[in-house]
């Protein structure tokens, strides 16, 4: 097991007490997974997985940048998981822009190392000439 994985899971326990609807973690010999239910009726969930080199966040077909291991040291890690599921869980909004029935794009607004960001992700293939709309999450 690595230091980066133990940060992880000292995290993860931390936070898991700390919700209103309870969060579950599993850990596999490669690999942990924290997944963290929507805390309201308009919220989203969110899944973090960790491995050994590094940390994958991803929220109902958002996905971010890893936290890897050769940029983040494990005390620098566990400062910005606290920042991040803090924020998922009381500030955060997720939209999801929808062509046709179909989603597209995600846009999670959350706080990153002390500011506020819009991590966007989506696809370049979908339906152009659906009808657009969008949906906004929240899990406050």
């Amino acid at each position: 097991m690595s230091e980066f994985r133990d940060s992880f899971r000292k995290v993860a326990k931390e936070f898991m007490s700390s919700l209103s609807v309870a969060a579950t973690i599993k850990s596999g010999k490669d690999r942990d997974v924290l997944f963290v239910p929507p805390q309201s009726e308009m919220g989203f969930s969110v899944e973090l997985e960790c491995m050994d080199y590094g940390v994958y966040p991803s929220a109902e077909g958002w996905h971010g940048g890893c936290w890897d291991v050769t940029v983040w040291e494990p005390k620098d890690l566990e400062a910005s998981l606290h920042e991040f599921l803090y924020s998922v869980v009381n500030d955060a909004e997720l939209v999801i822009y929808y062509s046709g029935s179909k989603p597209y794009k995600w846009v999670l607004h959350h706080t990153f190392e002390g500011q506020r960001v819009a991590d966007e992700t989506g696809l370049i293939l979908f339906n152009w000439f659906g009808n657009r709309s969008s949906e906004t999450k929240h899990n406050v």
